[in-house]
């Protein structure tokens, strides 16, 4: 078909068109990249990944926290924050949530939804992080306008639970208490013993550990006379069977779990862990190594279905003993309490915490235990039938004259962060043990006891604490901005406690308060250049939630207004984490 000279015109004047695109294209690709694709080249990104950059600034002052890193949810990428607060995370595209963390940092602080796409690198910008106390090098900012480009890092809300504190004294264990107890021995009820607890050079060996079973009876591991025993709810002997070939080391490194169902499970820690799965009568029905996935195992449960490992590293694994060997399932995020997972550790000498985080390993809820007396370590007991965590925490006292009294603080909290119950008790004697406390299906809490001529099973209940306690703490913050003179000599009043704090020099100021409504009254003070106005906000605190009220002047209301429910109070900045 002919060509008329208008179409060709036409044909032609596309192709120097698209001649000019793409002459127009090279340059840009040689002379012109935009910036943030020139900044994803410099990081060194690549057609089939990204980049995320951002720098670290301490919340509300324009130093940066140093140690810090910067971890990547669901992958094996970390990177450490400079000295300026700087950091870049190489990553495939996807949409990521980091998790900060560092000395002095409010612990599990993150920022979510984080799109990375391939050949870019995205500037976050300033992420202020919190820390635990002012900073020395904190310098603040000069105006209270906030960095609009700043973004904040969260973390869960943190009840801050009181816990009794000292003096350290002496606990003696009531006749009633002791579930049963034995001698040394290879008698049926009677354990082995080597080493005296008396001396310390040498380590106190008995019963490696001991597990409460569905009806309330007890399994003990004598370990060192290879054999299990098992007693019933008044303590009397049922029976006894060798657990274990002769010809082996004796089990010193071993744990022992009995399921709902009655059946007892025997983990034995070798070279390669095993798993064995006795009946209530001793018969062994299965048993196989498990996987090296398994390796650093800190106690073992069992419930209704396959025993459950938990690590020294805050995770668990599910395995289940079958004909084909052991499957397992994992790592989970922690101990199960219902649809969430619970790890505990020490913070630092008079704090610890209790994490809850869901499948994900995203925390959702975290408790804050403050303690009196200076704690040395933190152990997880159990969850309970109710959902109940149990811990034990390690605590030593040392008076001025230099003795030191020790003791273990037994309490349980529920996911919300509610102190549920209390027991001091001693410490069970032995520095060698895998076990020494078992969750009793009434929820009492069992102790493993010994000394040089005995080893006793003591019952421990855990008493309610006294009412203020068992709701937990909010916190309360603000800042003050009173016509020329910023917050210099206000004060902040809680009008019922009689509790008045200080405001900073830069205007903020933070009080901890109990679950509550509570009347806030802000007072200018004397250099308020003549202002005798008093600012007064009813604030509500729920338990572990942080509460920001905003900026506060005699002159116009918060920056934000206070919302929180029908009766006005203030509502709980999301995420902020209490302390």
């Amino acid at each position: 078909m002919p060509v008329s000279e208008g179409e060709n015109s036409d044909s032609k004047a596309r192709d120097i068109m698209q001649h000019v695109h793409l002459s127009m294209l090279l340059l840009v690709a040689l002379f012109g990249a935009a910036p943030a694709e020139r900044s994803a080249a410099r990081i060194g990104t690549s057609r089939s990944s990204g980049a995320i950059v951002g720098t670290l600034r301490y919340k509300g002052c324009t130093s940066a926290p140093l140690g810090v890193t910067v971890s990547v949810i669901g992958r094996d990428t970390t990177a450490l924050a400079d000295a300026d607060g700087r950091f870049i995370l190489t990553l495939p595209p996807g949409t990521y949530s980091l998790v900060i963390g560092g000395p002095g940092l409010v612990p599990d602080q993150r920022v979510d939804g984080i799109n990375v796409v391939a050949g870019q690198a995205p500037d976050l910008g300033t992420i202020e992080v919190w820390p635990e106390e002012r900073p020395p090098s904190c310098t603040s900012i000069a105006t209270p306008v906030p960095i609009a480009s700043a973004v904040v890092a969260t973390a869960p809300d943190s009840p801050a639970l009181e816990l009794p504190g000292p003096p350290v004294a002496p606990i003696s264990v009531l006749h009633e208490q002791v579930w049963t107890r034995g001698g040394a021995g290879s008698l049926p009820g009677e354990f082995a013993f080597q080493g005296d607890p008396a001396r310390e050079d040498e380590d106190a060996l008995g019963p490696t550990s001991f597990a409460i079973g569905p009806q309330g009876s007890l399994w003990v591991l004598d370990g060192l006379n290879g054999r299990l025993q098992h007693f019933d709810a008044r303590g009397r002997i049922l029976t006894t069977f060798a657990v274990g070939r002769h010809d082996e080391e004796p089990l010193a490194e071993a744990d022992v779990a009995a399921s709902e169902e009655g059946h007892v499970f025997l983990f034995t820690q070798n070279d390669i862990g095993t798993l064995a799965e006795y009946d209530g009568g001793g018969k062994l029905l299965l048993t196989g190594p498990l996987p090296h996935s398994c390796k650093g195992v800190d106690l073992l449960f069992a419930g209704r279905q396959r025993p459950l490992f938990l690590m020294l590293n805050g995770q668990a694994i599910r395995a289940e003993v079958g004909w084909g060997g052991i499957h397992s399932e994992g790592p989970l995020p922690g101990l199960p309490a219902g649809n969430l997972y619970v790890q505990a550790e020490r913070i630092d000498r008079w704090r610890a915490i209790v994490r809850l985080l869901g499948a994900d390993g995203r925390v959702r809820r975290s408790v804050q235990l403050h303690s009196g007396v200076p704690i040395t370590g933190a152990r997880l007991v159990g969850v309970g039938h109710r959902g109940e965590i149990v811990l034990a925490l390690d605590r030593v006292e040392e008076s001025e004259k230099g003795v030191r009294r020790a003791e273990i603080l037994l309490l349980s909290v529920d996911q919300h962060g509610h102190l549920g119950g209390t027991a001091r008790v001693p410490p069970g004697g032995r520095r060698f043990e895998f076990r020494e406390f078992a969750l009793a299906p009434d929820g009492a809490v069992v102790q493993m006891q010994s000394d040089t001529s005995e080893v006793r099973f003591v019952r421990w209940t855990l008493r309610a604490p006294p009412r203020h306690a068992i709701g937990g703490e909010g916190i309360v913050r603000g800042r003050v901005l009173f016509p020329g003179h910023g917050g210099l000599g206000a004060s902040v009043t809680i009008v019922r406690l009689h509790r008045t704090v200080p405001v900073s020099a830069d205007g903020t100021f933070e009080v901890r308060l109990p679950a509550g409504t509570w009347i806030v009254a802000v007072h200018p003070g004397a250099n308020a250049l003549g202002l005798d106005s008093t600012v007064e906000l009813k604030v509500a605190v729920p338990a572990g939630a942080t509460v920001d009220v905003g900026t506060i002047s005699p002159t116009r209301a918060p920056s934000r207004a206070p919302l929180g429910g029908p009766d006005g109070g203030a509502r709980a900045a999301s995420g902020v984490p209490g302390r």
